[in-house]
């Protein structure tokens, strides 16, 4: 039957040729070879698998072999020297499950392994590293190797599902879930060969997940037992971020468990370490959020909303290169989003980087604008560069530095009337802001002018990414930003996507050379970040590409005499039921809300900015004033006066100085929340 299960084995066995290498030069005793091998790696990545297939090499080449299972082992010396006998001469010991009995690690290395023939060869298969103290000894230098197995590549990992017999064109889909993760590739793979149905045939490039089963069986083998709760929630923080540090975890922890916590995660064997924290292999990342999104997806719309509000707060905070790393972040938690998907790449980015335009990258950013649409862009390109090289952003190729794609985010106080007649995509958006009432004080437009990249011309790519994360910073950062404009030559290929993000076609295209474009705006007055954080939100949730609600109620973005007039019509109707149609019911200066809710902290606003005016005592009489015409309960204005025992052409000054003073105070408000 060992024969049989071994035939088995050698058929479906795959990969790890470099493995399998080096323990063949263990088994031959050529000069140098090994003769202990760690094998270590998280739960279903093949170790079992490859430590059979060495047993089974060891058994072909006529060695005696002894195999331990660290599960049916007491953590004892006395029980594992029981279970191991005496091996002899040219043994092959076999130990897998180690982790089960890893506080044996230091005596076996220091005790046991150094009583074993010369030609003794041990393998060990755990999911925890070898401790430090081992593998810094220098006496063990030349004799183990450690070995961390990682995921099969994508040509091994289409063996394996062609040995499964998973169809070709099933296979991509397969693999685009699990991320070459052995245990994941076989478990999905019996899904998609016993049920094709369940992949969709129309779209190939849809991800696909296998059922709640295969999910669970996987976070069985990845994950084992959770601790706690707060254990899980950290976890789920990991799986939903692109990498987690301690302060993310505390976002959603109670504050003196986000050590310990951290520390777990850190420890976890399908976790690494970077540069920017702690991420998980791509399979348990997608077994997990895919577990979390069906047991609980209240609970998993929670853990995104706190991770969206922590970066976001992240990127306000950081400096240019450190927040558009951020931006990085806070867009991939929106990843499941069909239409943050349309725009970004997310894959292949390691060779190319973001970086500020210099006056030496001229020439070649000006090549790099011919190429991709000729000389009348580049001429514009050209313009911009004088004007505001500080626009610009190059994205190099990382081996040699060179430019190989540029954007520019215009930012724009004021129209000049040379770039309206120079660069005709402005002077639209100029136009379009003019039709819709125009900037307010400290307001400004953007414009993501250029998006140019002669290799993948407006498709998803590694160099697209890096113009999209400086875009997108521009949106999150606020600061007075009314407009933002984008540009397409391709205006039916991208409308859909646009409206997605909430950015709708202006009317008409703009020549330039041969081409047509168009252009996408976006008023973040009348709606502002938070919905329009909301609406990726409910994207990346469902995974579909919602739209926004065509009959969602907008804010009100009012001139400033419009303002005025508004606050005056609220004082006047502060007591009725009248107030609710007032427009500052649909200003920035209330939260969002139903009309109930919005009316009624409009009207407590309204009483407490009159009422903090008696703190300034150079302001005492206009707050008597104010106080005593619309809080108090005198039903005209000459009988007001009286109360207040002055002349009523006094009052009437006074009345109309405390009005304009309230005005300024709440048109700074509403400015300040606009950013």
């Amino acid at each position: 039957m060992r024969d049989r299960l071994d035939a088995a084995r050698r058929r479906s066995f795959v990969g790890r040729a470099d493995e399998r290498h080096l323990f063949a030069a263990a088994l031959a005793g050529e000069a140098g070879a090994f003769s202990v091998f760690y094998v270590h790696g998280p739960g279903g990545i093949g170790k079992s698998t490859l430590l059979n297939r060495f047993a089974a090499d060891a058994r072909g080449a006529g060695r005696p072999v002894v195999e331990v299972d660290g599960r049916l082992v007491e953590a004892s010396p006395r029980a594992f020297e029981n279970a191991v006998g005496e091996p002899a001469e040219g043994a092959v010991l076999v130990i897998d499950t180690f982790e089960r009995c890893q506080g044996l690690e230091t005596w076996l290395s220091q005790r046991f392994l150094p009583r074993l023939p010369y030609d003794a060869i041990v393998v060990l298969g755990s999911r925890l590293p070898p401790t430090p103290g081992w593998r810094a000894d220098p006496a063990w230098s030349e004799t183990l190797r450690v070995i961390r197995l990682r995921n099969l590549d994508p040509d091994e990992a289409a063996a394996l599902m062609e040995r499964r017999g998973v169809a070709e064109h099933l296979r991509a889909r397969v693999l685009g879930f699990t991320g070459g993760h052995p245990l994941a590739l076989t478990l999905a793979a019996e899904v998609a060969r016993d049920e094709p149905g369940s992949l969709p045939s129309r779209d190939p490039g849809r991800s696909w997940e296998p059922g709640q089963e295969v999910v669970a069986s996987l976070l069985g083998h990845l994950v084992g037992e959770v601790p706690s709760d707060q254990h899980r929630r950290a976890l789920a923080v990991c799986a939903h971020a692109e990498a987690t540090t301690e302060d993310l975890v505390r976002a959603v922890v109670p504050p003196d468990q986000a050590g310990p916590l951290f520390t777990w995660l850190r420890g976890l064997a399908f976790t690494e370490s970077g540069a920017r924290g702690v991420y998980p292999h791509d399979v348990a990342r997608n077994a997990l959020e895919a577990d979390l999104r069906w047991r609980d997806p209240e609970g998993y719309a929670s853990i995104h909303r706190s991770v969206r509000g922590h970066l976001l707060e992240r990127v306000r905070a950081s400096a240019d290169a450190e927040a558009l790393r951020t931006v990085r972040e806070l867009l991939f938690t929106f990843r499941r989003s069909p239409v943050m998907a349309a725009f970004l790449h997310w894959g292949g980015a390691e060779d190319v980087f973001g970086d500020l335009y210099r006056e030496a990258d001229r020439q070649g950013v000006l090549d790099l604008a011919r190429r991709a649409e000729g000389a009348e862009l580049a001429a514009i390109v050209d313009h911009w560069l004088d004007r505001a090289p500080e626009a610009f952003q190059v994205c190099r190729r990382t081996s040699t530095g060179l430019p190989v794609g540029f954007s520019a985010w215009l930012r724009l106080s004021e129209p000049d009337e040379h770039d309206r007649r120079t660069d005709p995509v402005v002077d639209a958006a100029w136009n379009h802001v003019a039709d819709q009432g125009g900037l307010r004080p400290g307001e400004h437009l953007g414009i993501s002018r250029f998006f140019v990249d002669p290799e993948q011309y407006e498709r998803s790519s590694p160099v697209m990414d890096q113009m999209l994360f400086r875009n997108a910073q521009a949106w999150l950062m606020g600061e007075g930003l009314a407009w933002s404009f984008c540009v397409a030559a391709h205006s039916l290929l991208w409308q859909d996507n646009f409206a997605g993000i909430q950015h709708t076609l202006v009317p008409g295209t703009r020549r330039i050379g041969a081409t047509d474009f168009a252009l996408f705006a976006r008023d973040w007055r009348r709606t502002p970040l938070e919905p329009w954080l909301d609406l990726l939100t409910t994207q990346a949730m469902s995974g579909q590409a919602v739209l926004p609600d065509a009959d969602e109620e907008e804010y009100s973005v009012l001139s400033r005499p419009e303002f005025d007039e508004a606050v005056r019509a609220a004082l006047r109707t502060l007591h009725s039921d009248a107030l609710a149609d007032n427009p500052l019911v649909r200003s920035h200066l209330v939260a969002t809300g139903d009309l109930a809710d919005r009316t009624r902290e409009l009207r407590e606003l309204l009483t407490h900015t009159i009422r903090a005016m008696a703190a300034d005592q150079r302001l005492a009489k206009l707050h008597r004033v104010l106080d005593a015409t619309f809080l108090g309960t005198a039903p005209t204005q000459e009988l007001a006066a009286q109360s207040l025992a002055v002349p009523f052409t006094t009052y009437r000054r006074h009345l109309t100085r405390g009005t304009e003073l309230l005005c300024d105070r709440l048109w700074r408000q509403e400015l300040a929340k606009d950013d």
